[in-house]
């Protein structure tokens, strides 16, 4: 009877543990999801190619720009993502003039390169037309030529 006793108390409690593993494992992601889905080798992680040019071409209306950089002529499209920049002041493609040193992240998706941010330098014309500062020219000590000492400084010192 003492027997039947424990094994009526134990019973439940064996069952009341069981479940509570079970619960356990299930947090977390599915198995289908973790499972079902291997990594698609055709398509590879999308990579930020950094380029570095003059810009030749660019047509605001179809979101094009071709950069030339120092492996030759890039074609890029930019998008209502794409971030623009000159000189820091955020602004849009259609204020990128040729002839403008630009810096591009782009992404290559699909055989086209899709901007990221597109950063234009400003040249300053004041930099560019100012000569170029001159260095101070040298002038000689003051010699007394006559037998007189030197006059003292006019400045006062402040009393401690």
């Amino acid at each position: 009877m003492k027997g039947q006793y424990i094994i009526s108390l134990l019973l439940p409690l064996i069952f009341v543990c069981g479940s509570c593993t079970q619960q356990s494992e299930k947090q977390g992601l599915p198995e289908k999801v973790s499972r079902d889905k291997p990594a698609d080798p055709k398509r590879k992680p999308l990579k930020i190619i950094h380029l570095a040019g003059e810009t030749i071409n660019v047509n605001p209306k179809t979101g094009r720009l071709t950069i030339r950089g120092k492996d030759g002529d890039v074609k890029i499209y930019a998008t209502d993502k794409t971030i623009v920049h000159i000189g820091g002041d955020s602004t849009r493609l259609s204020d990128i003039t040729a002839g403008n040193k630009a810096t591009v992240k782009y992404f290559r998706i699909d055989e086209k390169n899709i901007a990221r941010s597109i950063f234009i330098v400003r040249e300053n014309p004041d930099e560019s037309k100012s000569p170029k500062a001159e260095s101070p020219s040298f002038k000689p000590a003051e010699t007394n030529t006559t037998d007189q000492p030197p006059e003292p400084p006019q400045k006062t010192w402040p009393a401690s």
